[in-house]
């Protein structure tokens, strides 16, 4: 079952160990049940996304480079990722960790509603809430150079500094159908 609402065509893709390798690495111990609640997102579904919910400018390809004064502006501080980054492994889980609390409090309005991991234009994953609490670390081993991340059942985002500096806000406009 797809989690990817809201996008034309064939939007997501099966996982894979070559361009989606954190997910499969043992250090972070994501389980079946979680892989399960992740898609990753074709090239064109990511670049629909992101001109639906973030930018259709055409020099706006990433959120580092998102313009001064963008709609999407933080409201909430959130803890250091980097440093609780450097510390999960088999045993000490992502999920078990501060930044897990408050991405699970920060998207927990829309229950399962999907959450989008962007890196840019045109790379981005689709995660339920829960899977997104254990997955984190994964998602910022693709790309820790200040990723987005955004529910549009609620208009909440969240961006990752590449410092580790972690802050959320909601969009101006009003939420997605």
């Amino acid at each position: 079952m797809s989690i990817i609402v809201n996008l034309d065509g064939a939007a997501g893709r099966p996982l894979q160990p070559e361009p989606d390798w954190p997910f499969f690495d043992t250090d972070f111990a994501v389980t079946a049940r979680t892989l399960a609640q992740v898609q990753a997102l074709t090239s064109d579904a990511a670049a629909q996304l992101w001109t639906r919910h973030v930018s259709a400018r055409p020099d706006e390809m990433h959120p580092m480079q998102l313009r001064a004064g963008h709609r999407l502006r933080t409201t909430v501080s959130g803890p250091d990722w980097l440093a609780e980054f450097h510390a999960v492994s088999s045993e000490n889980l992502a999920q078990d960790g501060c930044v897990a609390r408050f991405l699970s409090s920060h998207f927990h309005a829309a229950g399962a509603a999907a959450v989008f991991f962007m890196a840019s234009r045109a790379r981005a994953y689709a995660l339920t809430p829960a899977a997104l609490a254990a997955c984190w670390p994964c998602l910022l081993a693709i790309s820790d150079e200040g990723p987005l991340l955004y529910q549009p059942a609620t208009g909440k985002f969240v961006y990752f500094s590449p410092q580790g500096a972690l802050a959320g806000g909601e969009d101006g406009r009003a939420p997605a159908p």
